[in-house]
C-alpha cells in the first residue's frame, strides 16, 4: 500500500519516523495507556524502542502530529484483520484491516483521535480498496468503545487473548 499521509484541520497523519521515538516513549509509558493497550512488557526505553520498531516494520504505523507542533501525540496502527473475522461468510470476499490507536493522556477529550480516525477511514474506504475495518478492545475501555460507536463501528463478537476478553467491533464500507 502506498504510504498514507493525510492532513486534517488540526493534524498531519503520516508514517512514524525514528525521530518520533522520544514523543512515542513519553506517551506510551503512561501506565493507564499501557494497561488499555496490553503493553505490560514495555517497562523502559529498550522495550519501548523494540515495540516502536516492531510496529514500524510490521504494521502501517501512523503518527499523529499537530499542525502547530512537530511533537507526535499519538498513533494509529493498521495490520491484517483479526483472524476470527476470516471465518465470517459476510467478509469472505472483502479486503479488511484491523486498527489500534493511542493518544497521549494530555491530548484526550479534544476529539483529535476522532478527527484522525474519521479522515483515515474515509481515505481507506474511498481510495485504498479497503472494505472493512475491525477494532478490538477490552470491555473496561469505555472511551475506546464510545469512540468506535461514534465512528460507526458495531459489535461483531468476543474472543479471548490469554486471560483477556476482547470485544470485536466492525465497520463496513
Amino acid at each position: 500500500m502506498k504510504p498514507i499521509r493525510i492532513e486534517t484541520e488540526r493534524l498531519t497523519i503520516r508514517p512514524h519516523e525514528a525521530a518520533d521515538f522520544d514523543a512515542y516513549f513519553a506517551y506510551i509509558m503512561d501506565p493507564e495507556l499501557q494497561d488499555m493497550l496490553g503493553l505490560h512488557g514495555v517497562t523502559d526505553r529498550t522495550s519501548a524502542w523494540e515495540t516502536f520498531q516492531w510496529l514500524r516494520e510490521n504494521t502501517i504505523f501512523l503518527a499523529l502530529v499537530p499542525k502547530d507542533s512537530s511533537q507526535t501525540l499519538g498513533h494509529i496502527a493498521l495490520h491484517p484483520p483479526y483472524e476470527r473475522l476470516a471465518g465470517d461468510p459476510a467478509l469472505k470476499e472483502l479486503t479488511g484491516l484491523s486498527l489500534s490507536f493511542a493518544v497521549a493522556r494530555s491530548e484526550r477529550r479534544k476529539r483529535l483521535m476522532f478527527e484522525a480516525l474519521s479522515a483515515l477511514i474515509q481515505e481507506l474506504f474511498a481510495h485504498r480498496g479497503i472494505d472493512f475495518l475491525d477494532c478490538e478492545t477490552e470491555p473496561r475501555n469505555v472511551a475506546c468503545r464510545a469512540l468506535q460507536e461514534k465512528l460507526g463501528f458495531s459489535f461483531w463478537g468476543t474472543d479471548r487473548f490469554g486471560d483477556t476478553e476482547l470485544l470485536i467491533h466492525l465497520l463496513k464500507k
